[in-house]
């Protein structure tokens, strides 16, 4: 494997036959629990390439897994939103990589929307709860974008653009480099326009939250407009985990940026001040 690049994948099915990357970043002598790493929306892999490498030289056998429909991960005929990604894929993987690694535990660090998606399932499988040891998420949250004057535009013209044209062009507005195409963007509108965090069948998110105690660390950017740090704020404070912390990237608390919602996982600045605050909290 070349550095910055990514392994050949492993591919495991999904609901409709879709199917699902997993790149390992094998380390068979770890003594840690393996990582699983995923990104959000318009990405793909790669941005997870390089804090997979920082993780697995500190000694941690990880794998990046690529959501439906994006990377080399292919949708088949599932076109999932939010709770289709949670529900379906997030156990699909972690048991793939429990099976594989021969371990009881996993630990999940996620990027944007792929921060929450194992807190959905979990709400909904609680007694699955002793499978992620540890849940770190990088500009993460559910219903705190909608709250200023461009958050509701923004909250209104994406499911217009994806209403007209099927989809949000991902590389043609500098979003990142895939297409959006699933109900995923719909989905994660409607919460941060309401402030409300409300599944297709009513399930209240925030009140099953109380009932997840699995440590976790938030992260949020200074300037981190999709994932404002009052919104990651909230979705930590609803955990009933009695280990968890909040820690705000940002030039009054020191750190080198206000950091924007890509350069939380992916800078040279990152890399430096960070990763390290990632690495010490799953360790």
């Amino acid at each position: 494997m070349i550095k910055n690049s990514l392994p050949e994948p492993i591919f495991i099915h999904g609901k409709s036959n879709s199917q699902i990357a997993l790149y390992r970043y094998a380390n068979p002598s770890s003594t840690f629990f393996p990582v699983i790493l995923t990104h959000g929306t318009f990405s793909n892999a790669l941005i997870c390439a390089k804090i997979a490498e920082f993780l697995n030289d500190n000694g941690f056998e990880c794998w990046i897994y690529e959501w439906v429909g994006h990377g080399r991960s292919k949708y088949g005929a599932l076109y999932p939103d939010v709770e289709d990604f949670a529900i379906n894929d997030v156990p699909a993987v972690v048991q793939a990589i429990l099976a594989k690694t021969d371990k009881p535990s996993c630990i999940w660090v996620a990027h944007s929307g792929g921060g929450f998606l194992p807190l959905i399932y979990m709400a909904r499988n609680v007694h699955q709860q002793h499978k992620i040891e540890a849940i770190v998420g990088l500009g993460s949250q559910t219903s705190g974008a909608g709250k200023t004057w461009t958050g509701k535009l923004a909250t209104r013209i994406v499911p217009m653009i994806i209403g007209m044209i099927g989809k949000v062009p991902g590389p043609l507005f500098g979003l990142g480099p895939e297409d959006e195409i699933s109900g995923f963007l719909r989905q994660w509108c409607q919460w941060n326009r309401s402030g409300q965090w409300i599944g297709k069948d009513g399930f209240n998110y925030y009140n099953a939250m109380k009932q997840i105690q699995i440590p976790t660390l938030l992260i949020a950017g200074g300037s981190d407009s999709i994932a404002p740090p009052n919104g990651c704020q909230q979705l930590l404070q609803s955990l009933g985990s009695t280990r968890k912390k909040f820690v705000l990237c940002s030039k009054a608390r020191g750190y080198m940026e206000d950091y924007n919602h890509p350069r939380l996982i992916a800078s040279r600045n990152s890399k430096t001040e960070i990763w390290p605050v990632v690495l010490e909290f799953i360790r």
